[in-house]
């Protein structure tokens, strides 16, 4: 796909791009070791189509796994950010740090749930930032694409808003890996899926037309920003909604 695109500057994948998103132990068996082939294969793609990769993986360090997101570029790894709300029992959680310094300057990266909790806003809304990245592999109920279309337009809008910097949502798109638990039950009967959806939020932006469905391009200069209004939180989560699946994810 990379092949086809007319000499991308930065190409962004979702959410544990490598291996598919599963929200279950199933997933263990995936685990890259420190990073290491994931880096490597993403370095090697990157220096042979001079561009900047982002790409979701899953990681094992010193006996835990984490979901986490990489940025490369032809000469090496630029930095790593860690889901801080990983799904229980899969992956470990924490208050990690999200933030990736690149030579186009910062980028701020929330996977997934931590696009719309106020940690990752806290870490973030002091820095200098050139780009935000929310990188997806969220599921959803396809019969309801406007529903999931207003959800993702108003957390990426606040932070487009906020920072005046491009905001890039970026989804996975196909069927629904096994979920555990009555939540998995629920979705499973409701036909829910990865719907894709990707977009780009950048004022002034000019869309490129790659001729590739999976690919949703644009052309606009980054220049780092200082942020210009602040973010109103409902406690500690940007949408208000269901307050026990928030408590207990």
């Amino acid at each position: 796909m990379i092949a086809k695109l007319d000499r991308p500057d930065f190409v962004v994948l979702p959410e544990l791009a490598v291996c598919s998103y599963m929200a279950s132990q199933k997933i263990w068996q995936y685990a890259d070791d420190c990073g290491k082939d994931t880096s490597s294969w993403a370095t090697a793609l990157a220096g042979k189509y001079h561009t900047y990769i982002g790409v979701g993986y899953l990681d094992k360090e010193n006996g835990d796994y984490y979901n986490r997101y990489m940025i490369v570029g032809p000469d090496g790894l630029y930095g790593t950010v860690t889901k801080s709300e990983g799904e229980s029992a899969v992956f470990k959680r924490g208050w990690f740090h999200p933030i990736i310094k690149t030579p186009f300057g910062n980028v701020g990266v929330a996977i997934c749930y931590d696009a719309k909790r106020k940690h990752f806003y806290e870490k973030v809304k002091n820095t200098e930032l050139s780009l935000i990245l929310f990188p997806h592999g969220c599921p959803a109920n396809p019969k309801k694409p406007d529903k999931e279309r207003k959800s993702n337009d108003y957390f990426c809008r606040k932070y487009a808003d906020a920072f005046a910097v491009p905001v890039v949502y970026v989804n996975s798109k196909g069927k629904l890996e096994y979920m555990p638990g009555k939540m998995g039950a629920m979705m499973a009967r409701a036909g829910f899926a990865m719907n894709g959806m990707s977009k780009i939020y950048a004022d002034g932006a000019v869309t490129i037309d790659t001729g590739i469905p999976e690919a949703v391009g644009i052309e606009i200069n980054i220049v780092p920003q200082n942020l210009k209004k602040e973010i109103h939180f409902y406690e500690n989560d940007l949408v208000k909604g269901n307050y026990l699946f928030e408590s207990l994810y």
